[in-house]
């Protein structure tokens, strides 16, 4: 039991693929209102800030989404950056991380700049956070590990849950939550893992996005389009319409673990194809034969126009590459063949979501 708590009202905002988000954002809001506290839990798709955030410090908001690239996702950083200025209204921010559990030992994920990003981003905006939190839940990545076992998922649940009760505790309470070990711990990553985000946020998240395809059990009943948080699937084909992941897909495996087919593969083998063809050093290749026939193109050609030009190079050769690879799969032979050679199609390999997440509760707004 908190101690008597300086908040009114509470709005907690997430962002969630699987469910991890969701349920730590629900867990806080219940604790608000076991508090007497006025709880509005919703996705940042359903928010509607501007009369939802009270421009007082008798409210509290707070921003709850998942970890990617050791950092926060693209579309929590622009919703962060939609929000209405405040002055007086105090904010949180918490981010879910990859949690692993072997054996006895549970090893913590890594949110890096995540929290950081966007309470600046708060700050910027006029917001006073009170502090910022990494939550470890049961990591979702089927795209490069196996999902945890029964088991270890209610595990690190449970500690989840333990850890976001205390934190939302001493948020009811005024306290700070800034001088932590866990916070340290973040910083020295973030820092550290600088390159690696902005690399993701700027190319990777691209390429992740074109590793998706669907294999034969998909029937095209487009559940993983119409409830794509980020709007990043589109249904292609006239007779056998089958899932097309776009540019802006935030590879938060939603689409993989709702399927009712599990029809949702990551491949493993596509990947190393667009990883040879995306990688290619275009600039180099033209710079050594265009130079024999324009002598002066050597003067011109320095090394930042041979970076654009690679880096040009890199999204349409994904694009095409991936439109290609779209089309080649409607072949039964070619889409049996990179279902084969994708560890995702073993059956052992599993699908994540949170246990006691419907699709409905990442939409339908909770009060």
């Amino acid at each position: 039991m908190t101690k008597p708590n300086r908040y009114k009202k509470a709005v907690i905002y997430f962002l969630s693929g699987t469910g991890n988000s969701y349920r730590i954002s629900k867990n806080m809001g219940n604790i608000a209102k076991d508090n007497h506290i006025d709880a509005i839990v919703s996705s940042v798709n359903d928010a509607k800030p501007l009369e939802e955030i009270s421009k007082n410090n008798h409210s509290i908001l707070g921003l709850i989404f998942p970890t990617h690239g050791f950092t926060a996702p693209w579309h929590m950083i622009k919703f962060a950056f939609r929000l209405p200025r405040q002055r007086k209204t105090h904010a949180f921010c918490v981010a879910t991380r990859a949690g692993l559990r072997f054996g006895k030992v549970f090893t913590p994920g890594i949110s890096g700049s995540a929290t950081f990003v966007i309470a600046l981003i708060l700050v910027l905006k006029g917001y006073r956070v009170r502090g910022v939190e990494s939550i470890d839940m049961p990591s979702n990545w089927y795209s490069l590990h196996p999902i945890q076992k029964e088991q270890s998922v209610a595990q690190i649940i449970d500690r989840a849950h333990k850890k976001a009760t205390t934190f939302m505790g001493k948020n009811l309470e005024g306290k700070k939550n800034w001088l932590t070990w866990n916070n340290l711990y973040e910083i020295i990553w973030g820092v550290l893992l600088v390159p690696v985000s902005l690399g993701y946020l700027l190319f990777g998240r691209f390429f992740l996005a074109k590793l998706f395809f669907a294999n034969k059990n998909c029937d095209g009943c487009s559940l993983c389009s119409k409830n794509c948080p980020v709007n990043a699937i589109n249904m292609k084909g006239d007779k056998n319409p089958r899932p097309f992941w776009k540019y802006n897909c935030e590879s938060c495996m939603r689409c993989a673990a709702f399927c009712p087919k599990k029809a949702i593969e990551a491949s493993h083998s596509w990947g190393i194809i667009l990883w040879m063809i995306t990688t290619i050093p275009v600039s180099l290749v033209l710079n050594t034969y265009l130079t024999a026939y324009i002598p002066n193109l050597a003067n011109l050609y320095g090394t930042w126009s041979k970076k654009v030009l690679n880096i040009i190079y890199f999204y349409l050769s994904l694009s095409v590459s991936y439109k290609f690879f779209h089309l080649m799969i409607n072949f039964p032979i070619i889409n049996r063949l990179f279902s084969l050679t994708t560890f995702t199609h073993v059956k052992s390999w599993g699908r994540y979501r949170e246990p006691n997440v419907k699709l409905k509760h990442l939409f339908r707004k909770k009060s």
